[in-house]
């Protein structure tokens, strides 16, 4: 199963940021938006997942980030979690005129269970971290109870 955290404004900030950019794609349709310039400086990274017959994939855009500055985990709660950090860079000599891009860190998570986290395969090229995730033998990690 794979499904998204879900929604808690304290704990997960970045759902809280993702309801934000479908009003802001909303109010970017509109014949006319005075704001349609500033758009590229409030939306995450986005990410899609692909489930096939053996396997999950996630492709997550990461435009600008080396791999060293991105980190994947899966942790025994079943999370696979996605960050990236990308640092400010102080320079007095630098004015700058229009500045778009985020600093920070980013992260988005998701829960999905019933894989093999030991044959996980993750590549980055391009600017897309690339995640496969073979699903675990049909009732591998299951276990029937005896009812007494």
């Amino acid at each position: 199963m794979f499904r998204n955290i879900p929604f808690n404004i304290k704990g997960n900030a970045e759902k809280g940021r993702e309801v934000l950019e479908k009003v802001m794609d909303f109010a970017l349709d509109q014949p006319f938006n005075p704001i349609s310039r500033v758009s590229g400086a409030l939306s995450s990274f986005r990410v899609d997942v692909t489930e096939s017959e053996g396997r999950y994939e996630v492709f997550a855009e990461l435009p600008g980030f080396t791999k060293e500055e991105i980190t994947v985990s899966y942790d025994e709660d079943c999370h696979l979690s996605i960050s990236a950090e990308r640092l400010e860079v102080e320079d007095d000599a630098v004015k700058f005129l229009c500045r778009e891009r985020r600093t920070g860190k980013f992260e988005r998570a998701f829960y999905i269970d019933d894989i093999e986290a030991d044959e996980v395969n993750v590549s980055f090229e391009n600017g897309v971290l690339h995640i496969i995730l073979p699903k675990a033998a049909e009732g591998k990690n299951k276990k029937v109870f005896d009812i007494a």
